[in-house]
C-alpha cells in the first residue's frame, strides 16, 4: 500500500525544488506524473494525441512560469485540475465534445507466469474482464466514472475529489453513492444471466 503522506512530502519536496530552478526536480515531476496524466485524460477523450498535446503544454506552462509559481499542497491534485481544465478547453476549441470512453491499459497488469499456455491463458481472462469493466463503466455518466477514478484509481478523498470537480463535499458523496449503485445493478444483471 502506498503511503500517501510521504508521496504528498516528497511531492511537496520536489515542487520546492522545481520553483527555486531544479532542473532534475522538474524533470522527476515529469517523469512521475506524465504518464498518469495521459490515462487521466482518458476520462475525457479517446484522443491520445490531443492529451498528450495538453499535457505537454502543461509542463511547457509550469516550465515558463516557474518563477512565479506559488507552493501547493498537494502536487498530484493540483497537476490533476491542469489536466482537467486543459482538456475541456481543447475539446471546447475543436467543438467535438466530450466521448463515452474508458481505456483500462493503464491499469490491468498481466501477471508474470511460466508458460506460454499460462500466459495465453491469463491473456485472455484479463481481456474479458477488461473489455467487461469497461462495458461497465461507460454505463455510468463522464462525471460518475471520473468521480470513480478519482476514488478507486487514484485513492483520493472526498474532500480532494470535490476540490478537482468544483463540487462541494455532499454533491460528491452523492455523486460516489449513485455511482456504485449504478455499479452494482449493472453487476447483478451480469451475474444473472
Amino acid at each position: 500500500m502506498l503511503n500517501i503522506d510521504h508521496d504528498i512530502s516528497e511531492d511537496y519536496l520536489l515542487w520546492k525544488g522545481f520553483l527555486s530552478g531544479d532542473i532534475q526536480a522538474y524533470s522527476t515531476i515529469y517523469e512521475k506524473y506524465a504518464k498518469k496524466l495521459i490515462v487521466q485524460g482518458l476520462l475525457f477523450t479517446s484522443d491520445r494525441e490531443l492529451i498528450k498535446d495538453c499535457v505537454h503544454d502543461i509542463f511547457v506552462k509550469l516550465y515558463r512560469n516557474h518563477t512565479s509559481l506559488k507552493p501547493v499542497n498537494n502536487l498530484k491534485e493540483y497537476l490533476f485540475m491542469a489536466l482537467r481544465n486543459t482538456v475541456i478547453s481543447a475539446i471546447m476549441k475543436q467543438k467535438t465534445g466530450f466521448e463515452s470512453i474508458y481505456d483500462q491499459d493503464e491499469y490491468l497488469q498481466i501477471a508474470d507466469s511460466g508458460s506460454i499456455e499460462d500466459d495465453f491463458i491469463i491473456n485472455e481472462t484479463m481481456q474479458i474482464n477488461k473489455d467487461l469493466i469497461a462495458n461497465i463503466l461507460s454505463k455510468l455518466t463522464i462525471r460518475q466514472r471520473e468521480a470513480v477514478h478519482y476514488r478507486f484509481y487514484e485513492n483520493m478523498s472526498i474532500d480532494e475529489i470535490s476540490a478537482l470537480m468544483n463540487m462541494n463535499y455532499q454533491s460528491t458523496q452523492n455523486l460516489l453513492q449513485r455511482a456504485l449503485k449504478k455499479l452494482n445493478q449493472i453487476l447483478k444483471k451480469v451475474q444473472n444471466k
